[in-house]
Order: C-alpha cells, then structure tokens, then sequence
C-alpha cells in the first residue's frame, strides 16, 4: 500500500489476501519492529546463551577467538545421523587447534536424547531446545540462526563471522566442510606473542 517494491513468491492466493515467501535480506521490519540482520555470510552471528544437558553455560562471545562449528540437529534424522562420525572426528582432530563445535538438538525426547548421546559417546557439548530448563533464548536458537530444517550448518570464524552457513549432511553433500575448517584455522591463527 505505501508503494515499496519486493520479489517474492506467491505461496497462496485466498480472495483478495496473498501469502508471499519474500526472501529475509529484503525484510527490515515486521509490525515496524526492526529485525536483526540477516543471517549471510560475512554478518555478525547472532549473539545468544544457552546451557548444555551437562549444565555448562556457553555464550557466542566466550568463543571469540575460536573457529566455531554450529551444527543444529535431531536424533531422529536419518541425515542428521549420517554425520555424527564426521563431527565425532572433527571434535577429536580440531579441538585442540582452535575449533569449537556446538550443537543444538530440536529432540522433543530429552530421555531419549540423553541415550544417543550415551551410545554414541558424543564428547561436544548439546543444547537442548526442549525440556524443563529450557530458556526461551535457547528454544530460539534454531529461529535466530533462521535454520531451515536438520541438520543446518553455520561456521563461525575467530572474529564472530558467519563463514559459512548451509543445510543438509555433510556426508551426503558435497560441501567440504573440514576443507573450510582447515582454511579457517590457518588462515586466521592468533597471533604468537613475541618475546625480546
């Protein structure tokens, strides 16, 4: 009505209403609250707090620093399980060089996760979005990372950076994730301090 001009596509028509998929970097506002950036590569990630099943609080900022991986996830998913192995080895090579995985269940079945977790014997921290002392924050992540499903990926640079963001399983795809984790990694080495 005020004349702004968008592309979106049209999901649905009913009378004189229209239902549009607009894409998200053409949204500012929604109700005329500002939206926080999208999620692209090359932003900011979104700042957030949450706390893992073993209680262990983790903030974006405590990983400044750090070549973050956030994996958002579910046990049910075939996908999700396809690359379990690949984040298990990943953890295990990368952790003492400056990388930090973190993933974020969307299990309904905290019990149910907790037994994956055992019998995988998954050493990374998982947060739940579900649960009795769920935050509202953390039941968020996966809208504030506008994940589009499981498993979404989002790789995060030392400065904060989104490096990297995708949907789907690394090991039926074809991204190269550890390719851009090793590029990371090097590329970006905190600087040694130098000694007289």
């Amino acid at each position: 009505k005020d004349g702004t001009e968008f592309s979106g596509t049209v999901v649905r028509k009913d009378g004189d209403r229209l239902l549009l998929v607009i894409p998200r970097s053409q949204v500012e506002t929604v109700d005329g609250q500002t939206l926080p950036a999208p999620v692209a590569v090359g932003a900011a990630a979104p700042q957030f707090e949450a706390t893992d099943l073993s209680g262990t609080k983790h903030a974006l900022a405590d990983y400044r620093g750090k070549v973050m991986v956030l994996q958002f996830w579910a046990t049910w998913c075939p996908h999700c399980r396809s690359d379990v192995q690949l984040m298990k080895d990943l953890f295990t090579k990368y952790q003492g060089q400056g990388l930090q995985i973190l993933t974020v269940s969307t299990d309904h079945d905290v019990d149910k996760l907790q037994s994956f977790i055992r019998d995988q014997q998954l050493r990374y921290p998982i947060i739940p979005t579900f649960g009795p002392s769920v935050s509202a924050q953390q039941v968020a992540l996966p809208d504030l990372y506008e994940a589009q499903g499981v498993p979404t990926y989002v790789v995060i640079d030392r400065q904060g950076t989104i490096a990297k963001a995708f949907s789907g399983s690394v090991t039926e795809g074809r991204v190269d994730l550890e390719g851009e984790l090793n590029r990371l990694l090097a590329a970006s080495q905190p600087s040694a301090s130098k000694t007289p």
